[in-house]
């Protein structure tokens, strides 16, 4: 693999995890906060890796949209939608860069759960597995 691959490689997640917060993105920090909003109905759950990583686990509802194959036709046309982004959490910043992009694209409630699976799992939640 030549340097300037492997540099990308490394640097993009970096720069992306970085990049500023949208404004109307709002912040999902634990399981039980992210469960009381699921259990309230209306809300799109949105697993944003790609459908490899979403067979292996996801939470039981979400639908399975990968972030670099996202468009704005995948998304409801109603653009108040309630919209929850998540991928595995920790470190993984693709979760709030899908937030982002739905946001940049007008979507006016959109949400990210920063835990991810990883907080959903830890905190005793089901997890599913399969492609839906």
């Amino acid at each position: 693999m030549n340097r300037l691959k492997l540099a990308a490689i490394l640097i993009v997640p970096l720069l992306a995890g970085c990049a500023p917060r949208a404004a109307n993105v709002t912040e999902i920090k634990n399981a039980q906060d992210m469960k009381t909003k699921m259990d309230a109905g209306n809300i799109r759950v949105i697993h944003a890796l790609d459908a490899e990583h979403y067979a292996k686990g996801h939470i039981p509802g979400a639908e399975n949209i990968d972030y670099e194959k996202m468009k704005p036709e995948m998304l409801p046309a109603q653009k108040d939608q309630p919209l929850i982004f998540y991928c595995t959490g920790g470190m993984c910043p693709v979760g709030r860069m899908a937030a982002n992009k739905a946001a940049s694209w007008g979507y006016t409630h959109v949400s990210v759960y920063e835990g991810g699976l990883k907080n959903w799992q830890s905190s005793g939640m089901t997890v599913a597995t399969g492609a839906k």
